[in-house]
């Protein structure tokens, strides 16, 4: 019962600072674009850039999580704060080569990747100078951030959120709305926003930072050992995974790639706290790991899979049942079928709560290179499937989000099955 009530408190503040981030960023959103078409094109395109460079190089602080919550299941205090010094000292290097390729490539970048010229590039280039810290924050707000999972006090990140986001609030009303300064007030109140959290948290984390900063950086070769294939499996699914799977819908026509990216809208909604729970199997298998102590390793996985399980379960019934009216909000031609097209996009979803909390599992017991291997060799294999059905026979929505379940679902059971292996090597 302890346990239960340990893992709640944990992932329970996370999955609400995440949905309240949600919300606020929506009107953040609104806000900073003031109606303009360019202010939207160039904020969503180096958004989304950002995000995405900022998860696969956030793996960073992933594998600190993991490598620091074993140690702290050792009670190796100084192992601990040696490791925290390398990733201060890595994070800081990352953040800085970011920067400096952004001041001098990103102009280049922007017309390259995005071909954008004239006064669009303009405003996206001064967007992205802007942004340029962006990296360096995020990656240290992942370290301090899991610093403060790691002591179990998760309610703090959502202190520090409510008053960066409701500062960054502040700043668009002002800076775009009252002096219309447009993209650059944007991104001015974004950045400022980030640096806020930031300094939060660090000020939440403070007495481990100063002793951090007392001890060498022994461990940095082993942070970048372990960050290369968690950072890979992020590639891997975050990256081309979704390029693949949208070219392929896109080849159904317009109105099915509609529905398609709604549907994933609101499944990023469904899957909200199984990513949560996944962190709190991160945390607090890797210390209990740390410990040896089995009977715990077991108990937090199961805890977190039924939890994850259960929110699944009630947030598709709520969004199922208002899937049409969502729909509505954006083409009255969408909301017909949409329901019977969401029903199967959550349906042959399911088996993503296990698929990630077995991941996250093995992740927490140094089996990342084994994650990524098999999901490299089970993703060859469905994509060489989806691209030999798509020269061979006629494919739709529901082939592809059942082949997209099925992949889900023999990871989950090779996955399970390593795991049963592993556990039960270290209890003969």
């Amino acid at each position: 019962m302890k346990e239960i009530k340990e893992i709640q408190r944990f992932a329970l503040p996370l999955i609400a600072n995440q949905y309240f981030n949600l919300v606020m960023n929506q009107l953040i959103l609104y806000l900073a674009v003031n109606r303009s078409l360019e202010n939207l094109a160039g904020i969503t395109t180096i958004s989304s850039l950002l995000y995405a460079l900022g998860g696969i190089l956030g793996t960073v602080a992933l594998a600190f999580n993991i490598e620091g919550g074993q140690r702290i299941g050792k009670s190796e205090t100084r192992g601990f704060l040696q490791l925290l010094k390398s990733s201060l000292l890595l994070n800081s290097l990352v953040g800085l080569v970011f920067a400096g390729a952004t001041l001098i490539f990103g102009s280049l970048f922007l017309r390259g990747m995005y071909s954008f010229s004239g006064q669009l590039l303009h405003l996206t280039h001064l967007y992205l100078v802007i942004q340029s810290p962006y990296i360096f924050l995020t990656l240290m707000l992942f370290l301090s951030s899991n610093l403060i999972k790691i002591e179990n006090k998760t309610s703090l990140i959502m202190v520090s959120s409510v008053v960066s986001m409701g500062f960054e609030l502040l700043l668009n009303l002002l800076l775009v709305r009252m002096f219309q300064m447009g993209i650059i007030g944007a991104g001015i109140a974004s950045i400022s926003s980030l640096f806020v959290s930031v300094a939060l948290q660090f000020f939440f984390v403070r007495q481990k930072i100063k002793a951090a900063l007392c001890e060498k950086a022994t461990a940095l070769k082993q942070l970048i050992q372990k960050s290369i294939p968690l950072g890979g499996q992020e590639l891997l699914e975050g990256v081309i995974f979704t390029l693949i799977l949208d070219a392929l819908m896109a080849r159904e026509g317009l109105e099915i790639l509609a529905i398609y990216n709604l549907c994933l809208q609101l499944l990023n909604l469904v899957k909200m706290p199984t990513y949560m729970y996944e962190n709190a199997i991160t945390v607090f298998v890797s210390k209990a790991y740390g410990e040896k102590n089995e009977r715990k390793m077991h108990h937090v996985f199961r805890v977190s899979v039924l939890s994850s399980i259960a929110f699944y379960l009630v947030f598709s019934l709520l969004i199922f049942i208002n899937g049409n009216r969502f729909a509505l909000l954006f083409s009255s031609k969408l909301s017909r079928h949409f329901s019977e097209y969401l029903l199967i996009a959550l349906i042959c979803s399911l088996f993503f709560v296990t698929y990630e909390s077995l991941k996250g599992m093995l992740q927490a017991i140094n089996q990342e290179k084994y994650v990524l291997y098999r999901t490299f060799l089970i993703n060859v294999i469905l994509f060489t499937v989806l691209l030999l059905s798509c020269i061979f026979i006629t494919t739709n929505f529901t082939f592809l989000y059942v082949l997209y379940g099925i992949s889900l679902l023999i990871l989950s059971v090779i996955f399970y099955r390593k795991y049963r292996k592993i556990m039960a090597e270290r209890t003969i």
